[in-house]
């Protein structure tokens, strides 16, 4: 218990960051979007929503790791649960199949579907861990943590180049 409480600081930061930059995805979608959602809704949902989704995804495990004494089995539980349904949510919302008919080259396929589905399957990775005592597995939380905010920073910052590059209507 002691060592999930020394992780409180790093939760808070994450967790603050990441509710910061949901944010101003609201602020930059609601100034440009009038035009640009009109012209390709199906393409904004599935560029925009798993972006918003990576940031709640830290909000809440950042969440659910500073709560007060949590069990540590419930804990890894909750985790590999979350990772899991976020594994299946990507699934049914067939995301993958969206940005494959964007046609993306690699590296945008790397960011918008590579990573996030290795972010999942490490979060339930973690999960897996904790209810299996391993300490190392409160790493590999944090680390992908941080993943999930470096994806979500990258794709935020190509997403509101391409709503700004989109001409007005």
């Amino acid at each position: 218990m002691q060592q999930i409480e020394a992780w409180h600081d790093f939760y808070v930061i994450l967790g603050s960051a990441a509710a910061g930059l949901t944010g101003l995805m609201f602020v930059v979608v609601s100034l440009r979007s009038g035009p640009t959602v009109r012209r390709s809704t199906a393409a904004a949902r599935a560029f925009l929503t798993p972006t918003v989704v990576f940031f709640t995804t830290i909000v809440i495990v950042s969440a659910t790791m500073t709560m007060p004494p949590l069990p540590r089995p419930i804990l890894g539980a909750l985790l590999a649960a979350g990772g899991v349904a976020a594994l299946v949510y990507m699934a049914i919302t067939r995301v993958h199949s969206q940005w494959r008919k964007s046609n993306l080259d690699r590296p945008d396929w790397f960011w918008y579907a590579g990573l996030p589905i290795l972010g999942y399957v490490l979060l339930t990775s973690a999960g897996l861990g904790l209810l299996a005592h391993v300490d190392s597995a409160l790493y590999l939380v944090g680390a992908t943590m941080i993943l999930f905010l470096v994806v979500g920073i990258r794709n935020a910052w190509d997403l509101v180049l391409w709503i700004t590059a989109q001409p007005p209507s």
